[in-house]
């Protein structure tokens, strides 16, 4: 595993959020960029928007690790530190999307040990097993306890989850296109447009090309976002559609959300 920076604390084993995360689609990337060296360029830039998604927070105890396609992340068993996992997990899976590759993962919360050189623990262990067996879609999955632990919080932490059927829950990480509306309401908000259309003509292309696994999830990816994205006064919804055409121009690059201070549990006559 790589981390990217040293940490001043000595870490230890204990209770942690967990997130083991896996790039879908990074195996063909690095395949392609064994030839082509606009692939290359292309892997580059995906590894470089990955370094400056995620980082490391002493404060919230979080630290992340990754290596070829795998990312493990960390963190305090704190409000405020799932918040912020969460907003990490949504932020860099919207970012990679701009480079069709999808994000699937899982959390969990228990014993772990994250130090620059090793990462272990039972949270580590059921979190890459849950991640292979259980998300099949591209999602990053809830564990019961990390679902129990946001129900406990209320809306301010059931904002950021979707449900994909019974007792499954995952990040919502279409909230920001979902919140968006084509008409910017105040100066300087981001516009998501250009990014919008490279993705539509990223899963239109999986809709028309690809079979059997691979498909399913676009198909999947195309049902989320028709369901919690497509609007009359937001974004359109996605088809396979072959006169589309990637857009021109660079890729933004969304940054993670300041986490809430405030977070407190409900009390239980809530």
């Amino acid at each position: 595993m790589t981390e990217t920076s040293e940490t001043t604390t000595i870490p230890e084993y204990r209770e942690r959020y967990v997130a083991f995360l896996d790039l879908l689609g990074f195996k063909v990337l690095v395949e392609a960029a064994e030839r082509d060296e606009k692939e290359r360029e292309r892997l580059l830039e995906v590894l470089d928007r990955l370094s400056q998604t995620l980082c490391n927070s002493p404060r919230l105890g979080m630290r992340f690790s990754y290596f070829s396609d795998c990312i493990i992340v960390t963190a305090d068993p704190t409000p405020e530190a799932l918040w912020d996992l969460f907003s990490s997990i949504c932020t860099l899976t919207c970012n990679l999307l701009q480079f069709d590759v999808f994000v699937r993962g899982a959390i969990t919360r228990g014993g772990a040990f994250h130090s620059p050189q090793f990462v272990y623990g039972t949270a580590v262990s059921r979190a890459a097993v849950m991640e292979k067996d259980q998300a099949v879609a591209p999602l990053t999955l809830l564990s019961s306890e990390v679902y129990a632990d946001a129900q406990m919080l209320g809306p301010q932490l059931l904002q950021w989850l979707e449900s994909d059927g019974p007792d499954r829950f995952f990040v919502h990480y279409l909230m920001s296109f979902a919140e968006y509306h084509k008409t910017p309401s105040l100066p300087g908000k981001v516009v998501l447009d250009t990014d919008v259309e490279r993705i539509a003509f990223f899963i239109s292309q999986r809709l028309l090309n690809d079979t059997g696994g691979v498909l399913a999830k676009a198909q999947w990816f195309q049902a989320y976002w028709n369901r919690v994205v497509a609007s009359a006064d937001g974004y359109g919804p996605i088809h396979a559609n072959r006169e589309l055409r990637e857009p021109d121009g660079p890729r933004t690059t969304i940054r993670i959300r300041p986490f809430l201070p405030a977070l407190r549990k409900r009390s239980s006559d809530c």
